[in-house]
């Protein structure tokens, strides 16, 4: 684990990854290349999003394509700022700080931390309330055409506890989206 950040780093950890595993089938990775989750929890927003190396300005410093542990970890405090201001969460228009950032090199497929394609964003929105007006703006495109694109799901549980799932599609086009706005204001069905 690379440029761990925040004093309550374990906990949140902890809890990021028990939202992957909530909201995603069992995979090779901790998060799939071009894909991201952001499960909401009260007044937490839980965020994984796994990023091409080739849209992190200056971090792949020998121009390899790949980024390195020891590249990480030179570059963190960077990449971290870069990421803030590129990757938003906001509930009704206000940004909403990302606390507690993580960033780590996406595994390979036998599990180990080598040089990779992809590092791993693992952060968490905190809200003043639960958010009512739930925005994502993503603007971390890399440079193939398979990195201009994201799979990203959100997820929340509604007054009544029952589950909302809503799955886009974010691309340098349609770099931002609204979640939940259909069900905000609709009732429950009748019984």
């Amino acid at each position: 684990m690379h440029a761990l950040r925040g004093p309550r780093w374990p906990v949140m950890l902890a809890a990021a990854l028990c939202t992957v595993w909530v909201a995603q089938p069992v995979a090779a990775h901790l998060m799939e290349d071009q894909q991201g989750t952001l499960n909401i929890v009260g007044q937490r927003g839980y965020l994984v999003l796994s990023l091409p190396v080739s849209a992190l300005t200056g971090a792949d410093e020998d121009g390899d394509g790949l980024l390195s542990g020891a590249e990480l970890q030179r570059r963190a405090p960077a990449i971290e700022r870069d990421l803030r201001e590129r990757v938003r969460v906001s509930d009704a228009g206000v940004t909403v700080p990302l606390d507690g950032v993580l960033l780590n090199l996406s595994p390979d497929a036998a599990h180990r931390e080598v040089a990779a394609t992809h590092v791993v964003l693992l952060a968490i929105a905190m809200f003043p309330r639960p958010p009512a007006r739930l925005q994502v703006t993503l603007r971390v495109y890399g440079r193939s055409a398979g990195e201009r694109a994201f799979r990203f799901t959100a997820t929340r549980r509604d007054t009544a506890g029952r589950l909302q799932t809503e799955v886009v599609r974010f691309t340098p086009d349609v770099p931002q989206h609204g979640f939940f706005a259909s069900k905000a204001g609709a009732k429950p069905p009748k019984r």
